[in-house]
């Protein structure tokens, strides 16, 4: 993601890892995962499900989520369920609509 319009957040997490850089994977599967390096070798992940709902929508819950460091885990209680609606797409560039309201601009890079 190189983009959010986000502003105003409830998540103590969502506070402390705004403006950090992460990396949001979504699988063909129905798998999506937000990594986010926070500082030091600490990582916030959240893993979870989409499904299509819609033309141009997606139900999304992110429901597994941990403070990550090497190969040990720290479990974070921390549920969200929302729709995500597709404004664009394209191979290179996704601009979508969801969570609390935020508009979001992803690029795709390959590895």
């Amino acid at each position: 993601m190189i983009w959010s319009s986000q502003e105003v957040t409830e998540s103590w997490i969502e506070n402390a890892l705004k403006g950090l850089m992460g990396k949001q994977i979504v699988k063909p599967n129905g798998q999506m995962k937000f990594l986010v390096d926070i500082l030091f070798g600490l990582r916030f992940s959240m893993t979870g499900k989409y499904v299509k709902s819609g033309s141009n929508t997606y139900d999304v819950v992110m429901d597994d989520a941990a403070i990550v460091a090497g190969p040990y885990g720290i479990p974070a209680e921390l549920e969200t369920k929302y729709t995500l609606q597709l404004l664009y797409g394209d191979e290179k560039m996704r601009i979508s609509h969801g969570y609390g309201d935020i508009v979001f601009v992803h690029i795709r890079v390959q590895n």
